[in-house]
């Protein structure tokens, strides 16, 4: 196997691609966000942007919280939310330019493609429109079959400078972690995470761990130890533990995850329904019916009612705004202990 290349620093020397803003800001990637974070103790919260108002909501909160964040989209998430790479990234950049305005400084935003299983040509648009990181998540494949496609894609972006998140152990949907007595057997394995990490050299794992997509059903049942067994594994390589599916569990449990070793948490679901609960009760109605006829979770109708959603009151709307803000800085507070936590980066 072809030797794996160290990470670059993410900036306009090593790629073309980086958009550089006023006071020569950039975004940052995984390796410079994490590492800190992993230093000191605490988790940096990986927001979902299915929606230009959840994008200035997240922007927002970092810069009241002065706190570290991931900006992210999920392969599925770019169809059903109409957030292509390319949509995605102007309108970071643009929120970024605004804060920096608004408040004065600057907190590190890494800008992260999540979850691309099928189109890998995904993470090279990514690329190229600014995006600092990318995961490839080939954890349905034997991991020999993951190892070999993952290690092609850190060796395409390391000279870039753009982090990778790899997977192992398929991270499913919530409401199918209801054998929560027998779920251990399904935990990801240290030594495949290690293998993993080993032969990839990747600067983020997710593994599975009790964790699901979406809401939960049932109170689940988190693998602490399996979390801290595999940050102490692969913690020699210089990677982070990263845990998906977030929405729903308590600040009590992320801290425990923390404590553990986990250092990269998504979060989506608890933060869209935030949005929706503000949308008028007859758009909301729409989005069922499609929802119904399409046998799509409500979430994934959203490209279907987009313009409909911008004519929604501006104070209702700002309404929904303040209160995905206010929700996400508490979990930067509360759950994983990065409020205040930019200043490490200066």
């Amino acid at each position: 196997m072809a030797s794996i290349p160290k990470i670059a620093g993410f900036s306009k020397e090593n790629n073309p691609y980086t958009r550089v803003l006023a006071g020569g800001y950039t975004i940052s990637n995984l390796n410079s966000v994490l590492a800190v974070a992993k230093k000191h103790g605490f988790g940096v919260i990986a927001v979902n942007q299915r929606s230009p108002h959840i994008i200035d909501a997240t922007l927002e909160a970092a810069w009241q919280a002065k706190a570290p964040v991931i900006m992210e989209c999920a392969e599925s998430e770019v169809d059903y939310c109409n957030m292509p790479p390319e949509r995605m990234s102007d309108l970071i950049h643009d929120g970024i330019s605004a804060k920096m305005k608004k408040y004065g400084y600057s907190v590190p935003v890494v800008v992260h493609q999540d979850h691309v299983q099928k189109n890998l040509d995904l993470i090279d648009r990514a690329a190229k429109a600014g995006f600092s990181s990318v995961e490839v998540d080939l954890s349905r494949l034997p991991l020999a079959e993951n190892i070999a496609k993952s290690a092609e894609v850190v060796r395409k972006m390391h000279p870039l400078g753009i982090s990778v998140e790899v997977e192992e152990g398929e991270i499913g949907f919530a409401e199918a972690l209801k054998d929560v007595e027998n779920v251990e057997k399904y935990y990801t394995k240290v030594e495949d995470a290690l293998t993993l990490v080993e032969h990839t050299r990747p600067e983020a794992v997710a593994v599975f761990v009790g964790n699901g997509h979406g809401n939960y059903v049932v109170e689940p049942k988190i693998g602490f130890d399996r979390i801290r067994e595999i940050s102490e594994a692969v913690e020699k390589f210089g990677v982070a533990v990263v845990l998906h599916g977030g929405s729903g569990l308590g600040p009590d449990v992320f801290q425990k995850c923390v404590q553990a070793g986990a250092a990269k948490f998504n979060y989506a679901t608890s933060v869209s329904d935030i949005l929706f609960r503000h949308f008028p009760p007859e758009l909301v109605a729409e989005m069922e019916a499609i929802a119904k006829e399409k046998n799509k979770p409500l979430r994934k109708v959203l490209k279907y009612v987009e313009d409909k959603v911008d004519k929604i009151p501006k104070e209702v709307l700002e309404r929904a705004k303040r209160a995905m803000t206010h929700h996400i800085m508490f979990m930067m507070e509360k759950a994983f202990g990065s409020a205040g936590k930019a200043e490490l980066y200066l």
